[in-house]
């Protein structure tokens, strides 16, 4: 029986496209650029390879894909070191990486790996090796960041070396969507157990780059995988680059320097007033690819002033979302209602938040019972433009009776501080537009989201983005994602700033940078010209 009269939308809720573009690909080495969406000029296969540094203005905590949690920078640096089952464009559609082929029937997905690929240790990577990442994502003990990525998998099975059985609980449209960001990423399961909980600074997958060193708050090195099983679209070896070294420098301004005087030949992102000093030099290439930072602050709502509803919409009231956006940004920014952009099909220009309004968020405080200044601490991280955001919010917030005080700490100190909820607001930022909505919404506003910082535990937002899930049917998803957004917004869990523009910003020389759709590196085909 033909695998498409085998196939159906109610057997596991996975798009027809998706499942039929992987049981067509079937070629044993696949050119990387056709993968991944290119940004910029992807150059020719010459070219001098050479080494490759980039600013990067966020430190990983760890590079063990099942317990990252800065999805807005590590997955640049995963990308060096990790592959994952298979790949999702721009466009939706999936292409093969470490499985060369996948099917579909009824409640089951079988993927056929590629082979021969071996892990930079030298272990094979094969159904086994696959098994044990997808378990160790599943296993509770493992308090995998991606676990809820699987949640609708019963079990994974290895029928034999080059074959792994995925059986599901319930449909799950978003599975393969799952498998092609970092629950799908397979590390060498005997590097897992060698390490232990020093994986993360010692990782070892099957990616076009090894592990070199790791010197922190300094640079981590990333060397060439001669072994790797990608070619170029011309048949030639990849990666081009012999060396990658990602230099730790949080101060954009030293970024921009750094990059202008070729100290650096890549930055991961530059606030506007940095890049547009770049503007016009041949040196230099900017190029707008739809990639977004969108600036939020997070309530926490577990305990202190912003359990009271009345008191986040006061500080909600407090604020000025252009006024941060202009001061932040320049012009170079958009205003959204959330983390939908205006160009994603679950956008909805019905949802608002509330308007500025200091008189109203006055007198919301007054009616929560609280005489006099309020206070409230706003942690925000040492990095243009956040602390001018967080000074700008403290004048805002001060206007409308709060007593603002802005703790501007390091990056993991703030995460830190995020995870174990010693915070009233904290100010970040997260990069969109991501594949699907439930990679913008699920991790930080579902009860058990890994970056679920407010606190929340609300059952029916809960459901809401359930039934986002649940479904492929493209106008229940938006009714879903849009009563979710209504939702947060109405009940101010978090207040949503400003999106600004986020280019591709590199050195001329530098060719062949292919970017995910919400703008994290692929630097396998990149090399350096002259």
């Amino acid at each position: 029986m033909p695998l498409s009269s085998r196939i159906s939308r109610s057997s596991l809720g996975l798009p027809r496209r998706a499942v039929l573009a992987g049981a067509a690909a079937t070629a044993a080495t696949v050119s990387l650029s056709t993968l991944t969406g290119c940004s910029g000029d992807s150059g020719s296969s010459g070219g001098s390879a050479g080494t490759l540094t980039a600013g990067f203005d966020n430190e990983p905590v760890t590079l063990d894909p099942a317990l990252s949690a800065a999805i807005s920078s590590d997955r640049n640096v995963l990308n060096l070191f990790f592959d994952a089952l298979l790949r999702q464009l721009p466009d939706g559609k999936f292409e093969p990486a470490l499985a060369a082929k996948w099917e579909a029937a009824d409640s089951a997905v079988t993927f056929t790996l590629r082979e021969g690929v071996k892990f930079h240790d030298g272990t094979p990577c094969d159904a086994e090796a696959v098994v044990f990442n997808l378990r160790r994502v599943m296993d509770p003990a493992t308090l995998s960041t991606k676990a809820a990525a699987l949640a609708k998998v019963a079990s994974v099975e290895a029928p034999d070396p080059k074959t792994v059985k995925i059986t599901l609980k319930s449909p799950d449209p978003l599975l393969l969507t799952h498998l092609a960001h970092e629950a799908g990423m397979i590390a060498s399961p005997a590097a897992l157990k060698k390490h232990g909980a020093d994986f993360g600074r010692r990782p070892v997958g099957t990616g076009p780059f090894t592990f070199a060193q790791w010197r922190s708050k300094v640079q981590l090195t990333a060397e060439r995988n001669g072994s790797y099983w990608a070619k170029a679209a011309d048949g030639s070896a990849l990666p081009k680059l012999d060396k990658v070294i990602l230099r730790f420098v949080t101060e954009a301004k030293v970024l921009r320097a750094e990059l202008s005087t070729g100290g650096v030949h890549l930055v991961r992102a530059l606030p506007p007033e940095e890049y547009k000093q770049l503007s016009g030099d041949q040196r230099i290439v900017i190029k707008d690819g739809g990639v977004r930072r969108a600036y939020y602050v997070a309530l926490n709502v577990t305990k202190g002033p912003f359990k009271n509803p009345a008191v986040r919409a006061a500080f909600a009231r407090a604020v000025d979302r252009r006024a941060v956006g202009k001061a932040a940004a320049g012009d170079e920014y958009d205003i959204a209602p959330s983390f939908a952009t205006t160009s994603d099909w679950f956008y909805d220009d019905s949802i608002a938040p509330l308007p500025q309004d200091l008189a109203k968020a006055r007198q919301g405080l007054k009616e929560a019972g609280l005489r006099g200044e309020v206070p409230i601490t706003v942690v925000a991280r040492r990095r243009a433009p956040d602390p001018t955001i967080a000074e700008l919010l403290q004048s805002q917030l001060t206007e409308a009776g709060f007593a603002p005080k802005a703790e501007v700490l390091e990056f993991q100190t703030q995460l830190d501080r995020m995870k174990n909820r010693d915070f009233d607001a904290a100010l970040l930022v997260i990069d969109i537009p991501r594949l699907d909505p439930s990679l913008a919404f699920d991790p930080y506003f579902t009860s058990d989201g890994p970056n679920n910082w407010s606190g929340l535990d609300d059952r029916t937002l809960d459901a809401l983005l359930a039934d986002g899930a649940d479904t492929s049917d493209r106008p229940a998803r938006k009714k879903a994602y849009a009563d979710a957004q209504r939702r947060i917004i109405d009940n101010n869990y978090w207040v949503f700033l400003h999106q600004a523009k986020s280019p591709l910003i590199h050195s001329s020389r530098l060719k062949g940078v292919q970017l995910d759709v919400d703008g994290q590196w692929r630097l396998a085909e990149a090399h350096l010209g002259a």
